[in-house]
């Protein structure tokens, strides 16, 4: 892995643990992460415009990973209800790599080398490291722990069929814009359509209103985070990018515990320091 494509993938980490963050702060979770996702759709269209619709041999990964998305943020905020940051978000995103890098080798027939092996397993010891300890915070400690490690299944599973299909695409923009595009829109509507149902429309359109300007910069992170990361594994093993990626968990932990005052321990910084050695191994192999 290039110098560059490295440095692309830290800078899509940290748009991804901002994305989180702004997530966390919401009330209504599953409203702002529709909005969001709406906003990547906006985004995504110029892109759409200009690169034009990927391969069509791309459509069913496409398909597939909408499926998996939505389930995805509905774990996510399922997971932020029961869990504070520094608990849900680390499990969630530090037990992925782990079954990426497994699903890699048994779909993909990916190899990567024993030190970025090793690399990875640390990256998703020190994620874990971060996460694993109930805090006073956390009053539905298992609840939170159950969906964040169903999500971890649920990532590792949209990342190899995002890689894979955007490496058919021959073309990662067009593949990022269609996805996001067609997810946006499907998202939305899906949880207006349920909100209409239980007659939340008003109170709904209210909430949007009083913070709009949350989602629409979620949806800039969401884009721009996903679209370097599906770019970089164009250019590298798939595992090697997820692992990577995860560096997110070390800006959520610092802002978690300067901003959100959640508490640092021993075992969060041996997390983050096997995180930091991790990438080191990865970034030497």
């Amino acid at each position: 892995m290039s110098s560059f494509v490295f440095t692309c993938i830290l800078g899509a980490a940290l748009m991804h643990a901002l994305w989180n963050i702004l997530l966390k702060s919401a009330s209504d979770k599953n409203l702002e992460t529709a909005v969001a996702n709406f906003a990547t759709a906006i985004l995504a269209l110029p892109l759409l415009v200009i690169y034009g619709l990927p391969d069509p041999q791309t459509f069913p990964y496409i398909a597939l990973s909408i499926a998996l998305h939505l389930i995805y943020f509905y774990l996510v905020a399922s997971a932020y209800r029961f869990g504070d940051l520094n608990l849900a978000y680390p499990i969630m995103r530090g037990a992925a790599p782990l079954l990426t890098l497994l699903f890699g080798y048994m779909f993909l027939r990916e190899q990567v080398s024993d030190g970025v092996i090793a690399g990875i397993f640390l990256v998703s010891a020190g994620v874990i490291l971060l996460g694993l300890r109930k805090t006073s915070t956390s009053a539905h400690h298992l609840k939170a722990l159950l969906f964040a490690l169903t999500n971890a299944l649920v990532i590792a599973l949209y990342t190899i069929v995002d890689g894979h299909g955007v490496r058919l695409s021959n073309n990662a923009w067009s593949y990022v814009s269609l996805l996001m595009f067609s997810h946006g829109c499907v998202f939305l509507s899906l949880v207006l359509w349920q909100r209409r149902r239980q007659q939340l429309l008003p109170e709904s359109f209210s909430y949007i209103k009083s913070r709009l300007i949350y989602p629409l910069i979620g949806g800039t992170c969401i884009i721009g985070s996903y679209s370097v990361a599906l770019w970089a594994m164009t250019q590298a093993p798939i595992s090697l990018v997820a692992a990577v990626r995860e560096t997110s968990v070390l800006f959520a932990f610092l802002f978690g515990t300067l901003y959100l005052k959640e508490s640092p321990y021993t075992q969060r910084i041996i997390g983050a320091l096997g995180i930091c050695l991790g990438l080191i191994l990865i970034r030497i192999y």
